[in-house]
């Protein structure tokens, strides 16, 4: 393996890409909702990110192969420690509402993944509930963190309801063509959409949902705007996404590609913001 793609398999498998479309989903709501530009807090959003998907995947792996871990792992590690430090460092420096909120949605990113107490399932494994799950969290943080940073009472509350329903909805669809890339391989106790509906009916019901974002940003923005046009033509990508997951996929088509609908998304608002 080239050295190249060596760095480019770190990239993904470290969470950094993950982190970047969860960032830039941050960025959005700022562009839509007219909001000030924090870094600190995206850099905040950036590194807790990394650190609670790493958690998430490689907590128990680190664990159990203390000594024997591969040059891959130990780079992770390296990279979620580097984390973990940012993310301490940046809590100074953050409103306590956005601290307690991020605080309330890290518990949920942890008991996702981990069990809140012996013998107890971890909240993955509540049957059905996944998709929430994240949808949720990616919501909150991606539009929730922005809004209290600003301070609520300088927004308008209609426009940031619409944009955490319609951040729910999409999120929920962008996790479509991970749930059909591990339909065989998830346990049946989890209840994904594909296990719940079939791979057929719930890229249909993908495409039902982008039609519900694409009128939530009707309402929310004019539909002869610039953002409603860009909004559409995301729409469009991410059901052409769907659309093509299969069963079999390339190894970056959901991990690069799919989580890469919204860097594309900022990428063209900020476009638009500076013409």
């Amino acid at each position: 393996m080239s050295l190249p793609v060596k760095l480019f398999d770190l990239y993904i498998k470290s969470s950094l890409h993950v982190a970047l479309a969860v960032t830039a989903l941050a960025c959005v709501t700022v562009l839509e909702l007219d909001l000030l530009h924090d870094y600190l807090l995206y850099a905040f959003i950036f590194s807790s990110t990394v650190l609670s998907y790493n958690i998430t995947k490689y907590l128990s792996v680190a664990v159990s192969r203390s000594n024997q871990l591969s040059p891959l792992l130990k780079w992770i590690s390296g990279i979620t420690a580097l984390s973990f430090l940012i993310t301490g460092f940046l809590l100074f420096y953050l409103p306590a509402g956005v601290i307690i909120a991020a605080a309330v949605l890290g518990f949920f990113t942890v008991a996702y993944a981990i069990p809140i107490s012996e013998g107890k399932k971890n909240l993955r494994n509540i049957y059905g509930i996944k998709i929430g799950i994240i949808a949720a969290v990616w919501a909150g943080v991606t539009v929730l963190l922005p809004v209290i940073n600003q301070g609520i009472g300088s927004v308008n509350i209609p426009g940031v309801a619409y944009e955490a329903v319609q951040r729910v909805l999409f999120v929920a669809v962008l996790i479509l063509p991970f749930d059909i890339r591990d339909y065989r391989s998830d346990d049946s106790s989890l209840g994904t959409l594909p296990q719940l509906l079939g791979v057929k009916e719930s890229k249909i019901l993908g495409f039902v949902l982008l039609c519900s974002c694409l009128l939530l940003e009707g309402v929310h923005q004019s539909v002869l705007s610039v953002s409603f046009l860009i909004f559409f033509v995301v729409a469009v990508m991410t059901a052409v996404m769907v659309r093509r997951s299969m069963l079999i996929q390339s190894p970056y088509f959901a991990s690069f590609w799919v989580e890469g609908i919204p860097v594309m998304w900022t990428c063209l608002l900020m476009l638009e913001s500076f013409l």
